[in-house]
């Protein structure tokens, strides 16, 4: 910034030292022009200084993300995912727990196979699993029995013989 401030005042006694008329159009238009480069120059100058404050208090930013992931995510977050060194020797059932079992059903359209969790099987309220291949439904709880698209089509073909 000082360049462009030197060059300016550089420029503004270049044009004082000349002992031109003030009266004439083109001084007035070169006092001017420099002028408003003078101005040009100091709004260059504090868009800086606001860019170095503003890149100060990002940085302090990041350090307080920082130090606040370090507490939120100091022990707790010890995922073996990326891990070049995993092994599944080292992988707890106790963490398997929470995952629960799931089941699998085959699309009497499409024959595709569909994987649900098991949980879904002692739900109260009525679920239908439908197929993501197809959109038929491979598996219905209506809360009392179990059933899936496959018996309801073998038990929709026994009342049609009776």
């Amino acid at each position: 910034m000082k360049d462009l401030r030197e060059k300016v005042a550089y420029l503004q006694g270049l044009m004082a030292g000349m002992d031109l008329d003030p009266e004439s159009k083109e001084i007035r238009l070169l006092k001017e022009t420099i002028n408003v480069m003078e101005e040009v120059v100091g709004a260059i100058n504090d868009l800086h200084e606001e860019h170095q404050e503003l890149e100060e208090y990002l940085e302090s930013i990041d350090e307080d993300l920082y130090n606040l992931e370090d507490e939120i995510y100091d022990d707790d977050y010890d995922c073996d995912c990326y891990d070049e060194d995993y092994d599944d020797e080292d992988y707890d059932d106790e963490d398997n727990e929470d995952e629960g079992t799931f089941v699998e059903v085959e699309c009497p359209e499409c024959r595709e196979i569909v994987c649900f969790e098991s949980d879904v099987l002692d739900d109260d309220d009525v679920i239908e699993v439908t197929c993501p291949n197809c959109e038929s439904v491979v598996f219905v709880n209506d809360g009392q029995e179990v059933k899936t698209a496959a018996n309801n089509n073998s038990n929709e073909e026994d009342t049609d013989d009776i």
